[in-house]
């Protein structure tokens, strides 16, 4: 059972209609800490999201007036709702919400449970369902928290031969990590043209290479769990020493460029520690199981989440004189990792980044 605790419902003469308070645990009121909150309309569409700070505290604001609910989402917890309540316009509710924890009940993994299901949804019963809402709740929180966190990072390109043996290899510098490190797009461009896209010819006007290349773009959570990438793809669900892989391949490939891979999540903490794909449906010159990438995730105390390191790999192409065939001339990997956890004005957070690298060694 549930408690919604209204402080007051004060109507300030404010420029958005806003939500603010805490989020605590039902009985011993422990904060809860990095979890993810949204403001819901009355037609069930999200408004705002953020994530609470480590005293569960929260603000959210909506552009007009209307009844609107609460939704919270935590890793490895079931889904909490609050009641309907009214916002009128330009008022301030301040609120504490008292949440029941309701974990998610894992069982030993069953044939029927590991068996592929196409369409799956977060939150849906079972254990694809539990796995598939964690997941979506870290990357959401990951994307979230970038907001109110920053963080130094160290870079590098190589060039590498077919074998993938080094031929180059730079560091690009410290630099600010202040989004997804992997470069998407949006989930609708993604359903239109693929993962690869083909230059344009004002892209290739600006640049100074004029062999310029596909462009390649890796996933996030915007696109992992966007209805299409969800309705398109198949799941399954493995488990290795303690670690479940949730497996994902689109349902058929068709001619467009796309990514499988897996969703590393722990089953004690059900934290995310890793996603990895793979892009399929390349051109039969490229290797199959080289290009690709991964993202690591860490989880900080105070409930932030880490992007602390990432990988992308794709093919060069070669012409062959007097050919229209090609063949692959090498690979162009680019990464990095997290070396200092910041706030969003740029201090440095020494106990996160202790904590950070601590985990690394």
């Amino acid at each position: 059972m549930a408690q919604l605790t209204l402080a007051s419902l004060c109507a300030g003469a404010a420029a958005a209609q806003t939500v603010q308070g805490r989020v605590v645990e039902l009985g011993d009121r422990e904060p809860v800490a990095g979890a993810l909150i949204a403001l819901v309309d009355s037609a069930g569409g999200e408004v705002a999201r953020g994530a609470t700070s480590p005293s569960g505290g929260f603000v959210l604001a909506a552009g007009r007036s209307g009844h609107y609910h609460i939704l919270i989402r935590q890793i490895g917890q079931q889904p909490w709702r609050s009641a309907p309540f009214a916002l009128a316009a330009g008022a301030t509710y301040p609120v504490t919400f008292h949440i029941e924890v309701r974990p998610y009940e894992l069982p030993t993994l069953t044939v029927e449970a590991s068996r592929s299901r196409c369409g799956a949804r977060p939150g849906e019963s079972g254990t694809l369902g539990a796995l598939l809402d964690a997941a979506d709740v870290a990357l959401q929180l990951a994307r979230t928290g970038e907001r109110r966190l920053a963080f130094s990072t160290a870079t590098y390109v190589k060039v590498l031969d077919p074998d993938l043996r080094v031929l180059d290899s730079a560091n690009t510098g410290g630099t600010r990590l202040a989004r997804w490190p992997i470069e998407s797009a949006d989930p609708d461009s993604l359903r239109a043209w693929g993962f690869v896209r083909q230059p344009t010819s004002s892209e290739r006007a600006t640049t100074a290479d004029s062999e310029l290349g596909p462009i390649y773009y890796g996933p996030d959570a915007r696109v992992l769990f966007s209805e299409w990438f969800l309705a398109d793809n198949c799941f399954r669900v493995e488990e290795d020493a303690g670690v479940l892989e949730v497996k994902f391949a689109p349902e058929r490939h068709g001619d467009q460029a796309t990514i499988e891979g897996r969703l590393s999540i722990d089953r004690g903490s059900m934290e995310l520690r890793r996603l990895d794909f793979e892009y399929v449906g390349l051109p039969r010159w490229v290797p199959k199981g080289k290009a690709g990438g991964f993202v690591e995730l860490r989880r900080l105390r105070d409930g932030a989440w880490v992007p602390r390191a990432w990988l992308l790999r794709a093919p060069q192409a070669l012409r062959s004189p007097g050919s229209t065939r090609l063949r692959l001339k090498g690979w162009v990997e680019t990464g990095g990792r997290v070396t200092a956890v910041r706030t969003a004005e740029g201090a440095l957070d020494s106990a996160s980044t202790s904590e950070l690298l601590r985990e690394s060694r």
